[in-house]
């Protein structure tokens, strides 16, 4: 990577992780609010780092996601207020701080933890981006034993918790390599994860094994696994359904295309970053996410 092209991703990339960083840290004197039921015995957590389904049933309760470490304890206590059951078990979308990092504090209880084996590999490893950008960021330690993932699958899994299937279904390569949605075919509920970020654009994790074309091909697999009544859970922001999903895909297909248009006709990453090809995408008003830093992880996916 030319100098250029590593010092404006690496610009981004600080200020986004900082500001998300902050974000978080700043939400965790959040007070409990309840959380809404969903569907039957299915409760929604919002405020907590990321979207968070617990199921509730004679078996005790089954927990989609965690959160972020700086809101275990609260996490913890929401879903303990919802009914005072032993959290059974944990499902992992995927790698992320802020979705695994609730894991040890929910799991006191004996709570086995599932995701894909590839969620497992990477939480047992440290994280250290200067090894792929040249610059030195802080070191991600592993996490302690007790907040991985025990049971592990490649492509799917079914899960049967107080009478009810849970299907867990591996997309290979889209936000990261360990990306994974849960379909809950009874309640017509699906958690897509970050496959799905309904208050604006996505991180495409390419240092993770995340790419633009994967991203895209787990929205058309989500989208098949929809009807128009389907309650889709987005890893952040607002519960969305099917015309969601379709809106989302086209948003970055059309992102897609832009970026590479601009990457044929050889612009470096400063040019298309400065080009701004997303500007009127995203419909929602300001993304969540710097555009940026989606646009930067785009250009680096296409341009290897």
């Amino acid at each position: 990577m030319k100098t250029n092209k590593k010092n404006t991703l690496i610009t981004i990339l600080t200020l986004s992780i900082f500001s998300i960083s902050n974000w978080s840290y700043a939400q965790s004197d959040t007070k409990l609010t309840g959380a809404p039921m969903i569907a039957k015995n299915i409760y929604l957590l919002t405020d907590y780092g990321c979207n968070i389904i617990v199921m509730v049933g004679n078996d005790g309760l089954l927990v989609i996601d965690t959160g972020h470490k700086g809101f275990a304890s609260k996490t913890d206590s929401a879903v303990h207020s919802i009914v005072n059951l032993p959290v059974k078990y944990i499902l992992n979308t995927h790698l992320h701080f802020d979705h695994v990092g609730g894991n040890r504090k929910l799991s006191e209880d004996g709570a086995v933890i599932v995701a894909h084996k590839n969620t497992r590999k990477h939480m047992t490893m440290e994280w250290e981006v200067d090894e792929i950008l040249g610059v030195k960021y802080p070191i991600i330690p592993p996490y302690p034993t007790a907040a991985l993932p025990v049971i592990c699958f490649k492509d799917s899994l079914t899960l049967f918790f107080n009478n009810t299937a849970i299907e867990g279904i591996y997309c290979p390569n889209g936000q990261s390599d360990c990306d994974v949605i849960y379909n809950i075919p009874d309640f017509n509920i699906i958690h897509a994860g970050d496959l799905f970020e309904s208050n604006g654009f996505p991180i495409i994790d390419v240092f993770y094994g995340g790419t633009i074309d994967g991203y895209i091909k787990a929205l058309n697999k989500i989208i098949e696994k929809c009807d128009d009544n389907t309650i889709v859970i987005p890893g952040h922001g607002k519960v969305s359904n099917r015309q969601g999903l379709l809106d989302y895909k086209v948003m970055l297909v059309e992102s897609r295309a832009r970026i590479a248009q601009l990457i044929e006709e050889g612009k470096s990453l400063d040019e298309v970053v400065a080009a701004n090809p997303t500007k009127d995408l995203y419909k929602g008003g300001k993304s969540w996410i710097p555009e940026d830093l989606f646009v930067a992880t785009v250009y680096m996916d296409l341009s290897k």
